[in-house]
Order: C-alpha cells, then sequence, then structure tokens
C-alpha cells in the first residue's frame, strides 16, 4: 500500500509539473523557447532587448525571468536586464520605482520621473542616501546600471490585471544619452 501511495505521488508530482510547464506563455526564436514578456529599448543607435529564455523552474541555473512589473496602491516597480541580443548578458539594468498618491493612477496616466536635488550627509554615500531619501519620501526615481536618473516618464499603454499583461513604454536621460524602450508582460 506504501508503494503504491508513493508511485500515486510520483505520478501526481510529474503531471504538475507538465501542466505548469506547458501553461507558461512562451514564444520561440532560432530553435529556443523564451518567456513571453520581453522589452526592447534603444540608446544612442544601439538596439537592445531583453527576454528571458525558458527553462524548467526547478533548473538550478533557470534565471529570474525578466522583465518584469509589480505594483500596489502606493506604486510600481519595473525592471529590466537588457544586452544586444537575447542570448547575450545583459549591460543595461534599467529599474524604475513609482510612487504615487491615487491609487493605480500609473495604469492610466504617463509618469515623470525626475532627479532631485538633497543635502548629503556622507559624499561618498551619495546613492544609498539618496535611495533611502526617495524611499523614504515616496519620489518616484530611476537607475540604469546603478547610475540614477536625470529626468524620464513611464507609461503604460494597455493593461489587463486579471490576466497579468501590460505593455508599456518608457525614456529615461542619463549620461550616455537617452534610453528608450518599449516592453510587453504577461
Amino acid at each position: 500500500m506504501k508503494k503504491l501511495f508513493t508511485m500515486f505521488t510520483v505520478f501526481m508530482i510529474f503531471l504538475f509539473a507538465i501542466c505548469f510547464l506547458t501553461a507558461c506563455e512562451k514564444e520561440t526564436h532560432d530553435g529556443i523557447d523564451y518567456f513571453k514578456s520581453k522589452c526592447t529599448a534603444e540608446l544612442n543607435g544601439l538596439q537592445l532587448i531583453n527576454q528571458t529564455p525558458f527553462h524548467s523552474p526547478f533548473s538550478p541555473d533557470s534565471p529570474q525571468a525578466t522583465p518584469y512589473f509589480l505594483h500596489d496602491e502606493d506604486g510600481a516597480f519595473f525592471m529590466s536586464d537588457l544586452g544586444i541580443d537575447r542570448k547575450s548578458m545583459a549591460i543595461y539594468m534599467v529599474r524604475i520605482n513609482l510612487y504615487v498618491d491615487t491609487p493605480e493612477v500609473y495604469l492610466h496616466e504617463e509618469q515623470t520621473i525626475e532627479k532631485i536635488e538633497i543635502e548629503y550627509i556622507d559624499p561618498s554615500m551619495m546613492r544609498w542616501e539618496y535611495l533611502n531619501y526617495c524611499q523614504d519620501n515616496k519620489v518616484s526615481y530611476a537607475l540604469i546600471n546603478g547610475e540614477i536618473v536625470k529626468k524620464g516618464t513611464f507609461r503604460i499603454l494597455s493593461c489587463d490585471k486579471e490576466q497579468g499583461r501590460y505593455e508599456g513604454s518608457f525614456s529615461l536621460v542619463f549620461s550616455e544619452g537617452t534610453f528608450n524602450g518599449t516592453f510587453w508582460i504577461e
């Protein structure tokens, strides 16, 4: 009886894994399956993309799927790691933190990001102090490769919260130029 129960348990785990793996939204490029979520961007003529390869979630080399977008009543967080093609290492890491007074306004209106001037206690800790200030005072900010973005915009163009689908764009100005991107998250 115990052997039958063990076999049944193994079968159910296998069945669950098959259902999970086939239920994820995927698309194929060059014979490789990728998550459907993707981000494309342009910086000074350089075209960039972020689309995570689909691996078994039980695999130790399974990367965190980016891009992704999280939100609640206080604001939103967007992240994307972009490279020159789907297979290359990320060369630009984009992080956008939005804080809002009205819940979910970021789903319907373009949000602006602008670096503000603050007094720093320790000049060697400027970035850390700035991020703490923004988080404590609910000031929206963005980072590209850890550099604080001077100004920018973030806009959700369409969304289906029930399905977890978001399409949007962003434009961020930093030391290397203007980083323009679009994303589709599913």
